[in-house]
Formats: structure tokens, sequence, C-alpha cells
């Protein structure tokens, strides 16, 4: 009504301007109460996108906005003159503007930047700029009253351009998030946080996507193929921690992949190829001779009907062994059933009475065994194991200790024939 009622082309760009605010802010509200929707079905990544397209839509109307507001004001300048004719009104109404505006523009830049919504940030940045165009507008007001009408429309020029140059901004952000461009700003900072975190050896395949106020983040990451996958998944969640730290809102996705490194000694490097052809090794040994070894372990292979099958397996193992470690000049597998079983057995301890006799009888005999204890013997089939605690003066190194042992089951299997597996657990003697 006042800038009809002044014919103020400022004012009216102004009044156009708070219209189009209007609209915006309904198209926000319905933007992010559909971007608040959880993921469904056809819709994996959330509805976060209605937000980018609503900041896009505001965009594309302030800037179709403003250049009617320049060709109005151009009009005016060199074919329509009309005088502006100033008012208490026309400023009064200006500096309730301006003030009303700043209040709204706080309190949405305060919710965009906390929820990362680009239609609340376009919502804010329509009020910011009705701030520094209603003070052009009052400027224009000042020259008019002062009788330089055409100060007016060149208030209104410079608020539309204001406004465009402001839009600009968005207008690119905006296009960026429909189009999943790389956000370099948030990548850069994901860079120097993965390089940061413990275990982690390099990475690949970074890919960094905004979907309304949503961050999606997905990568590979290398991790020593040596790690245990435990602390592998825990090195996985610290980086995920990480990225939650400095990227809010963030949807992180890892993959894992193990990396060979240079400190591995060639006993990983060997355990790592018998793993890769999933089969489990033990006892490896790895004699250095002029700087080429030969090489010796226990290969633990499924119960294959044949020998000649798991000859087979054992063969392959050798030869890539020689073709992945170059250093190898030898390779020599001692083939055995897999030690790792679950068999159904009975206890027989009770009956036994006479073995354990002698086995007592065996320790007393047995340099270096002071007693056993917690003897068992289980029947698997034809089999029979002999389990024990076997007590071992503590002050003896640890080969002292596995020769006693070996010493101890050799007399146990020569004595008593019928015992076709021991397993000795070695306890120390109780100091008082």
């Amino acid at each position: 009504i006042v800038g009809f009622s002044t014919s103020s082309l400022g004012i009216l760009s102004e009044a156009a301007h708070s219209a189009m605010d209007l609209g915006a802010a309904l198209l926000t509200y319905v933007a992010v109460r559909i971007s608040d929707k959880p993921p469904d079905e056809d819709h994996a990544y959330g509805h976060g996108k209605v937000e980018n397209i609503s900041a896009f839509m505001q965009t594309g109307i302030l800037i179709l906005t403003c250049f009617f507001i320049i060709k109005s004001a151009v009009e005016r300048l060199w074919f329509d003159r009309i005088t502006v004719e100033v008012t208490t009104w026309s400023f009064a109404v200006m500096i309730v503007s301006i003030i009303v505006d700043y209040s709204r523009t706080r309190a949405l830049l305060r919710v965009a930047r906390t929820y990362r919504s680009q239609a609340l940030e376009a919502d804010a940045l329509h009020f910011s700029t009705d701030i520094w165009s209603s003070l052009v507008v009052i400027f224009g007001l000042i020259a008019a009253y002062f009788g330089w009408h055409e100060g007016d429309s060149l208030a209104a020029i410079g608020v539309a351009i204001f406004v465009l140059f402001v839009t600009g901004r968005l207008f690119k952000e905006t296009i960026a998030a429909l189009t999943d461009q790389y956000p370099k700003d948030i990548a850069e900072k994901i860079k120097k946080l993965l390089m940061s975190v413990d275990g982690v050896q390099s990475f690949r395949h970074l890919r960094v996507r905004q979907s309304g106020s949503k961050v999606f983040v997905d990568m590979y990451i290398m991790i020593k193929r040596t790690v245990a996958f435990e602390r592998a998944h825990e090195v996985t969640e610290e980086v995920e921690n990480k990225i939650a730290e400095i990227v809010k809102n963030a949807d992180v996705i890892i993959h894992m992949e193990p990396q060979e490194t240079d400190d591995e000694s060639i006993i990983d490097k060997i355990r790592m190829i018998v793993i890769q052809e999933g089969l489990a090794c033990h006892n490896v040994r790895a004699q250095n001779i002029g700087g080429k070894y030969i090489v010796d372990f226990h290969l633990e292979c499924d119960p294959y009907p044949k020998f000649a099958d798991a000859h087979a397996v054992s063969s392959r193992i050798e030869k890539k062994l020689i073709q992945k470690i170059p250093q190898i000049r030898n390779v020599k597998t001692h083939i055995e059933d897999a030690r790792d079983k679950v068999l159904t057995a009975k206890d027989i301890t009770a009956q036994s009475q006479s073995v354990i006799k002698h086995v007592n009888e065996i320790a007393a005999e047995e340099k270096g065994v002071v007693s056993c204890s917690d003897l068992i013997v289980l029947q698997f089939g034809e089999h029979k194991k002999l389990l024990l605690n076997c007590i071992i003066d503590p002050n003896l190194s640890l080969d002292e200790v596995h020769a006693i042992m070996t010493s101890f089951e050799n007399h146990i299997y020569q004595h008593l024939p019928e015992i076709t597996h021991v397993v000795i657990h070695p306890e120390i003697v109780e100091q008082d």
C-alpha cells in the first residue's frame, strides 16, 4: 500500500521481495516436512533432495524477481519517469521491515547451520538480503526527498544486483548438491582425519555426496592384513566416530581391505598366503642361509579320502610361496589333519584308574616333573585321549619346560600304547 501510494519502485521491489519470502517460507515448510521422512523402499537415501529442490526453486524465483525489478527500474529511468512521493510512512515501513527481517534471519540461520538445511538457509538468505536491500531503499527515499527521483530507481537496481550476487552463491551450492558434486571442503577434512587414525594404512575411492541435511560418505580403507578382524573393526568404528565429529548428520559406509605392509616378517607372509588358501598352519620355521630361506611348517588339511588330494594342496601352496616370496629357496610341508575339530567323546576317567596310576608312576620317574593333577581320559571311536596338568618348577625356561613335556609325552606313548593323544598343561609349583 505504501509503495503504490508513494510510487516508490524501491518500496514496491521490497514488497515483491517480501511476497516471495512468504511463498518461499511455505515452500520451505513443505520441503522440510517431506525431507524429514525416513528412507523407504523407493528412496534408499531418504528424501533429503527435496530440500535441495526447494532451495533451487526459491533461488530461481529470486533471480527472476530481480530481473523484473531491474527491467522496471530501467524503464523508469529512461522511458516512464515517475515522481516519488516521500512520506513518514515510507520510512516507517522500511525500518519496521529491517527489524523483523533481522530477527527472522538470526533464528533461521541458527537452525539451518544446526541441521545443515539448504532450504532453511535459502529462507534465511531471503530475509538477510531484505535487510540490506531495505537500507538501499531508504537511501533512495532520502535521495528522492531531496529532489533526486532517479535515486529510487537506482536503489531498486542496487537491491536487485545485491540479491542476485548473494543468491548466486546459494544457487551454485544447490546445483552442486543436486548433481552430487564433490564437496571439496568436507572431503579434505576427511582425508586429513583418515591419516591420523592409528591402524589406517591408506584409503581410496573416497566419495562424499549431500542430500538435504544429510551427508553420505563411503570409502575403502586399507588395514594391515595381519591385524585381527576384531581390531580391524575397531579401526573402522574409530574412523566413523571421528567423521561424525567433523561432519554432522553423516551416514558413513566403510569397506575394509587387507594390505601387505613393509613391516611383515617372512613368517607373517607365509601365514597370510596359507590363510588365503583357506587353510591353517603351525610350527612355521624359516632358516636364513645367505639371504635365502629354507622354510618348513605343519600344514593343516581337511580329511581328504586320498593322500594324493592333500598332497596336491600342499604342492600348490609350496609353489605359491616360492612365487610370492622370492627370498624363499625351498619349502617343506608336514601334512596333517586339521587340528580344530568338535568331536563326540565319552569320559572314561572312572574306568581308567590303572591308566592314571601308571601315568603318576611315569611322572615320578620323569626329571623336572614335580607331580600330576586333574587327569582325564576320553574315548572317541577307537581312540583314547589323555589330558592332565603337570606341576613344573617356575624357574625353568620355556624351552626347558617344552623339552620336559615332550619327554613325558613320549614315555606315556611308550608305556601306554592304547593312548593315542596326550595333552599336557604345565602348571607352576605354588610358592609359600
